[in-house]
């Protein structure tokens, strides 16, 4: 089953489907997103292949060659958001100084396709809520519709322009080596932001990558600006704050993100945030 919930003269278009048994061409249309909101679909984009499970979805333009299976028990339901070219020229070219050159890479043939969580990007709350409303019932067909694609291309171009910006940052010989690399350091930052309580190691994450660890630590760096290590910690301290926002206990945070007792944690917290732990604790109550 495969049915239009949405579709106007611009040629945007939102579509649910919910298959068991699927292989079939998937053109993608101005920039076209391919989400999985349950279950599984494999993906075979520009002869590169991409599982793509529930929570998880790939972005392509009009240049992206793709192919899609589905072949499981349970029900495989999905969402085709397709974006028109005119309104992500408009919202590229408003929102970024470089938006020709923005433009250019995400309607052209270089167009970096890859598969992203929606836990990791501004896109995946707006999927999620579209989602949602559709197996409510309560998705309307109004101007609000009209509004929701240039929040769609916000977002995409948001998360996109992130993308472009840091793999124009590797300094490889190759386009083909650039986007290779790019993409086994985005998988590794995704592994990361997906384990950030887990105690991992360099080794357990750079094999994420395919190369090696010394490799992996320049090329993240030469990517991201800062080291795995830095991001990781990072992105620990925010997640922190937001705990202690919500009134957890300084202790038992320190704890869960990892630092080995509270003086370390208020240490790195108030040289990120400029304020230490229990300021922002109580400040929220």
């Amino acid at each position: 089953m495969n049915q239009t919930i949405y579709k106007d003269e611009e040629k945007n278009a939102i579509r649910f489907s919910d298959f068991k048994k699927l292989e079939t061409d998937c053109p993608f249309a101005g920039l076209g997103v391919k989400y999985v909101a349950s279950g599984e679909e494999i993906y075979y984009a520009n002869n590169k292949k991409y599982n793509v499970k529930v929570g998880e979805y790939i972005i392509g333009n009009e240049f992206t060659k793709s192919l899609v299976q589905i072949n499981s028990k349970e029900s495989v339901q999905g969402l085709c958001i397709d974006i028109s070219s005119e309104i992500i020229s408009e919202v590229a070219e408003f929102h970024d100084l470089n938006g020709s050159e923005l433009k250019e890479f995400l309607l052209s043939d270089q167009f970096f396709v890859n598969r992203y969580n929606v836990k990791n990007t501004s896109l995946g709350y707006t999927l999620n809520d579209i989602n949602q409303k559709i197996k409510s019932g309560t998705f309307t067909n109004d101007l609000h519709q009209n509004e929701l694609f240039y929040s769609l291309a916000e977002s995409i171009i948001t998360d996109q322009r992130f993308v472009f910006d840091h793999l124009t940052n590797l300094e490889f010989k190759k386009d083909l080596t650039n986007e290779e690399v790019f993409r086994s350091v985005l998988n590794a930052k995704s592994f990361i932001d997906e384990n950030l309580t887990a105690n991992l190691s360099l080794e357990s994450i750079a094999i994420q990558t395919g190369i090696s660890k010394y490799h992996f630590i320049r090329v993240f760096k030469s990517a991201f600006g800062i080291s795995p290590y830095q991001y990781q910690k990072r992105k620990r301290l925010d997640l922190a704050k937001l705990d202690l926002i919500k009134g957890n206990d300084i202790f038992f945070t320190a704890i869960l993100y990892g630092f080995p007792d509270v003086p370390t944690f208020s240490k790195a917290f108030k040289q990120q945030f400029g304020q230490t732990p229990g300021s922002i604790r109580k400040s929220n109550f």
